[in-house]
């Protein structure tokens, strides 16, 4: 449910949040104007530009290579996937013409392409193309797909408008999969020119292409005349900039400055709401944040990582315990967001009782847990987190309450993309770190967890439960995929390498002055067809 608030409306608003069973209250706010409504496309007129803040450097510009959430936003206007998710979270064509046709063993897939399409340099999209990307995105070894598409064995060219995957095993959550940057396809001419250096010009198929990028400062794109769909495209320009401080984006939201803000800190959700010249989006998520502990990543490889919180699954229990979920989201997001004890959202149709279920804030048996485990206390625990506010004021929470229990959280702010660096190379003792979901619960889990997965900064896996996640992407009966799922949250809950803790509510707000942007339960602006509004309107 994506939603907006309106002028002229009566005096008091529930935000709502999406859970299992529908829509409920989440917090009132108070205000004195606005509704919630869907958001609505007001008429616009062609050309202008918008400024849209992100609350973090994007990393590369290279859809192989990228890891971050603020990377997805620019990718998202500039290099379209063969699928996209719709509203629900549904696989739906992109730059393929529909969904795949699968062979009965379940191990072809048939990809009709879109014809007539052109990258943003003038090239010809075609089987080729697709083939190239795809290969770079399973081969390259520094690629962060590699573990997303390991269910294919080859990509062939049928004929200039058709590939074909040939699986190791079929593969369920493939299509969601090749949804998102694994399904990115980028200029053959362009990857032959640059090479590892792509994310210096990245040319893709999109409605805005690439212009430049100035490092800490902006990232610039425009309407691409060579788009497939570029009639609908009204903006003439984006102009994305990166903004840590909540107060500093809204502050420049209100002063003209940006155009869109994504990331509204929920401080400020319910003073936004009420401001007539903005219009806020609330969009439930299906994402999540946690610490990862390093278990055993030692230079991005797995090794042996000394310290009782990584050897000793009693004491990264402890640390759980310590942590009262429903009371972190009250103070440090005013309840605007969900307790989150595990990677699969309410929402979702694998979504069970157990994957759900939290577990309680239990500072006498995590004190228990240290003295079994025969450390001393206050256990030192380092906390890697960006350092933005709203990320800052839950490491203090955080911080405040594994004390009670003998730990000595000490925090360590650092720069988002130099956080992610020292994730990837195991640099940390833990890292305060989300996901920002997928919509099969293979895509929040794999990754994070398996083997030699790109996203696996703990470094932790299990060779046991590696088996089963092969075997639920490989499972085509929904109801037996849940129950393996089931069996996986519940060994992630047991190990703790990873602590889940909450699953943000994504609020964006922007001026009066735009329409037509709009928020997916991905956490991803579209703002393919977003215009200024017309005078008068």
């Amino acid at each position: 449910m994506t939603a907006r608030l309106r002028r002229g409306a009566p005096a008091a608003l529930l935000v709502l949040a999406v859970s299992a069973t529908g829509c409920s209250p989440l917090v009132d706010v108070e205000q004195t104007a606005g509704q919630l409504r869907a958001s609505v496309q007001a008429p616009t007129v062609r050309g202008g530009e918008a400024v849209i803040a992100l609350d973090q450097e994007p990393d590369k510009l290279d859809p192989t290579l990228a890891t971050t959430l603020a990377g997805r936003q620019v990718f998202n206007s500039m290099c379209e996937k063969l699928y996209d998710v719709d509203p629900a979270g549904r696989a739906v064509p992109q730059l393929a013409a529909e969904l795949p046709r699968t062979s009965p063993d379940g191990r072809e897939l048939t990809i009709p392409l879109r014809t007539g399409v052109l990258f943003n340099d003038g090239t010809a999209f075609d089987a080729a193309a697709v083939k190239k990307s795809l290969d770079r995105h399973r081969e390259l070894p520094s690629s962060g797909r590699r573990s997303e598409l390991t269910a294919i064995d080859s990509v062939e060219v049928v004929d200039p408008a058709t590939v074909r995957l040939r699986l190791k095993q079929p593969s369920a959550p493939l299509p969601t999969v090749l949804a998102d940057r694994a399904g990115m396809i980028m200029s053959p001419a362009k990857l032959d020119e640059l090479g590892d250096d792509f994310s210096d010009d990245p040319v893709c198929v999109g409605p805005f292409r690439f212009v430049e990028r100035i490092a800490q400062d902006r990232i610039v794109l425009e309407r691409s005349e060579f788009y497939y769909d570029r009639d609908a495209v009204r903006l003439d320009r984006l102009v994305y900039k990166a903004v840590p401080d909540d107060n500093i984006r809204i502050a420049n939201l209100r002063s003209g400055e940006f155009d869109v803000v994504w990331e509204v800190g929920p401080p400020d959700v319910p003073v936004v709401s009420r401001e007539q010249d903005l219009v806020l989006l609330n969009q439930p998520s299906i994402q999540y944040m946690g610490i990862t502990v390093n278990t055993n990543n030692v230079d991005g490889k797995t090794g042996h990582v000394d310290g009782p919180l990584a050897n000793d699954p009693r004491v990264r229990e402890a640390l759980s315990l310590s942590i009262d979920r429903e009371t972190l989201n009250r103070i440090a997001f005013n309840g605007l967001y969900q307790p989150a004890c595990g990677p699969i959202p309410p929402t979702s149709e694998f979504a069970t009782p157990a994957t759900q279920a939290c577990p309680p804030h239990d500072v006498a048996r995590a004190r228990q847990l240290l003295a079994e485990a025969g450390v001393g206390t206050p256990v030192r625990v380092e906390l890697l987190l960006t350092n933005d506010s709203t990320t800052s004021r839950v490491g203090q929470v955080i911080q405040a309450m594994a004390a009670e229990a003998g730990f000595d959280v000490v925090l360590r702010p650092s720069e988002s993309t130099s956080a992610i660096s020292a994730g990837k190379k195991g640099r940390f003792q833990t890292f305060l770190i989300g996901w920002s979901g997928r919509p099969d619960p293979d895509g929040n889990i794999t990754g994070m967890h398996a083997q030699g997965a790109a996203q696996n900064y703990s470094g932790f896996f299990d060779p046991a439960t590696d088996v089963v996640l092969k075997q639920a992407a490989a499972e085509q009966n929904t109801d037996r995929r849940r129950e393996l799922y089931e069996h996986v949250v519940k060994q992630l809950q047991q190990r703790n390498n990873v602590i889940y803790l909450y699953r943000q509510q994504y609020y964006t707000a922007h001026t009066a002055e735009l329409a037509g942007v709009e928020v997916y339960p991905d956490g991803i602006m579209r703002l393919k067809t977003a215009g200024r509004v017309e005078s008068g309107s």
